[in-house]
């Protein structure tokens, strides 16, 4: 170390050294003592106690998915060759329908529910909406024919999921649903209708499904609006009538309608009307409450008309080359069944008619319905 330069370069250093240390302490001790500011009680602190139980205060008023409770959950069944149809037991044309559906309560804030259903329009509003699974089924007049003839009702496949939502009050109610699904092959409707058949030795295994509608993506939008009626009474048996009109806007069908049901039973729910896979379930209210009536029955009669401008059923696949007929562009519906309830458990039947879908058609069609459901939280 008796090296001159050697010696001054190692003072240099450690002087440098020294200077960075005292510049890292004093900024060390200026931290701190900000940060003991930030800690240390201030004039403000209750400002920002408000400010963060306004902020909790707020967000306990915002919808979230935890929010959602679950209310029915319902099976549909509709065929017009089997048990629940009673006038005929032939496969054709409209042949089965069926569905599973979820149904929930949304339990949306009031800032929401004011905004879906504005205070000037709606009294006391309620909400639900539903998730649903749906197939239907079309073949010719001859399932047994491998060779269906020109004219006869194209054979066509329909998979598809339903997302529905809905608000009603006492007076009347709106079903807002969009479909999504496909036609054709990959609607499993061959694979379905063959493993049903194969059940039972007695049934005529189907053999024109090689003419069946291309593969198509579908979707679909529909609304319905129901009025209800002033309540009657007469003999202890409650009647009620339920109009409502509707339309539905997309590949798979274009069409307008209308419909009146008019039912009449013993303690008939408050809802608006009895649940259908061609239709809608009222997913607004629980089929049952705690305050609720143990059981429920009632009859009801429904007539519609349609105009129809477009049914990929009928008129053929949108981009591809397929089977087609002409349509109809009016059919009228009559309908008549029985709901009843049990607690938590509901049941449905009805029989529908329907007028010629399309001009070679030979007669009317018809077909039974089943609806089997309960409700959650009992």
């Amino acid at each position: 170390m008796n090296n001159p330069i050697r010696r001054a370069k190692l003072e240099k250093t450690l002087y440098c050294m020294t200077m960075q240390t005292r510049h890292l302490l004093a900024l060390s001790v200026c931290t701190a003592s900000l940060w003991a500011q930030t800690d240390s009680p201030t004039i403000a602190a209750p400002e920002a106690e408000s400010s963060a139980s306004d902020i909790i205060d707020e967000s306990s008023s915002r919808w979230s998915f935890k929010d959602i409770a679950r209310r029915d959950l319902t099976f549909y069944w509709e065929n017009d060759g089997t048990a629940p149809n009673l006038v005929s037991n032939t496969d054709r044309f409209y042949t089965n329908g069926f569905g599973v559906e979820l149904s929930f309560d949304p339990g949306l804030s009031d800032s929401l529910k004011a905004k879906l259903a504005p205070a000037g329009e709606w009294t006391d509003p309620r909400f639900g909406f539903g998730l649903a699974i749906k197939q239907r089924i079309f073949t010719g007049i001859d399932i047994t024919d491998p060779a269906p003839a020109i004219g006869d009702h194209p054979y066509s496949g329909y998979l598809y999921f339903g997302f529905s939502f809905q608000r009603a009050d006492a007076k009347k109610h709106d079903h807002f649903e969009l479909d999504l699904g496909v036609v054709g092959e990959r609607s499993q409707a061959e694979g379905v209708q063959r493993f049903v058949h194969n059940l039972f030795p007695d049934q005529d295994t189907p053999q024109g499904w090689s003419s069946q509608h291309a593969n198509e993506m579908t979707i679909n939008f529909s609304y319905d609006r129901t009025w209800k009626s002033e309540p009657g009474n007469i003999a202890g048996v409650e009647f009620e009538m339920l109009p409502s009109v509707g339309f539905d806007l997309g590949n798979v069908s274009t069409r307008a309608r209308g419909r009146l049901t008019f039912r009449a039973g013993y303690n008939i729910p408050d809802d608006f009307g009895p649940a259908s896979l061609l239709g809608f379930k009222d997913h607004t209210i629980s089929r049952y409450s705690q305050d609720a009536p143990a059981c429920s029955i009632y009859g009801y009669f429904t007539v519609g008309i349609d105009a129809v401008a477009h049914s990929i059923f009928l008129d053929g696949n949108t981009f591809a080359t397929s089977r087609s007929v002409d349509s109809e562009p009016f059919l009228a519906q009559a309908k008549f069944g029985i709901a009843a309830r049990y607690k938590a458990f509901y049941l449905g039947w009805s029989q529908s008619f329907e007028t010629e879908s399309y001009e070679t058609q030979p007669d009317a069609q018809t077909w039974g319905s089943f609806v089997v459901g309960c409700s959650f939280g009992f």
